[in-house]
């Protein structure tokens, strides 16, 4: 049985996005002592790293992160952990949840293949249940919120990253029926950013008519 893990950044006050579906703005406010920090980075790629596919979901994201790092891998500036991350991104077996991504958008890639979204809990399962090295998801939080009401995601790593958002998009659609377990904790001074890493196991849904 492979593990599913879901890995994301968020800020103090829980967003995942601004209201323009942008992280930008989070960092207007962002101590100059962590300027340049690239912790994350190197957090993400270890993961990445590890991972047998990497699954990402919905056009605008996917299709973007694969056409940013690509244009990482030609750029002489990017710092060599990106160059890592890239190479890894692009030559990882990726697995695509969309229902408007189309074989063309892809042609670009290798190693990838679409799979819509109503046969997406039916694919993970099936990837769960192969034999290989893990499978992570980064980012993708419509998708990761759909699999943990489904049962399927097996740990949850949040990085916090020192920002308060203000408004914007929650990480959390609603409270899947889950308990988490804390595995690790560990913080970065480069960077003020602080990872939790938790066991996700389901939980038996409450049967309200049940006497207690």
């Amino acid at each position: 049985m492979r593990t599913l893990t879901v890995c994301n950044f968020v800020t103090v006050d829980g967003r995942y996005e601004d209201d323009d579906h942008d992280i930008a703005s989070f960092f207007e406010h962002q101590h100059p002592d962590y300027a340049g920090a690239d912790t994350f980075d190197h957090y993400t790629t270890g993961l990445l790293r590890d991972a047998g596919t990497l699954v990402l979901s919905g056009r605008r994201s996917a299709l973007g992160n694969l056409g940013y790092w690509t244009g990482v891998t030609q750029d002489p500036g990017a710092s060599p952990i990106r160059h890592e991350f890239a190479e890894l991104i692009l030559g990882v077996e990726k697995l695509v949840v969309s229902d408007t991504i189309t074989e063309a958008d892809l042609e670009p890639y290798e190693n990838v293949r679409i799979v819509r979204v109503a046969q997406a809990r039916e694919a993970i399962r099936a990837l769960k249940e192969g034999e290989g090295a893990g499978i992570l998801i980064l980012l993708g939080r419509r998708l990761w919120n759909d699999l943990m009401h489904a049962g399927l995601v097996d740990e949850l790593h949040l990085v916090t990253f020192p920002l308060i958002a203000g408004s914007g998009v929650p990480l959390f659609d609603a409270r899947p029926p889950v308990a988490l377990k804390l595995l690790g904790t560990h913080s970065w001074d480069s960077s003020g950013n602080v990872l939790m890493r938790w066991r996700v196991d389901p939980v038996a849904p409450v049967d309200a008519s049940r006497p207690t």
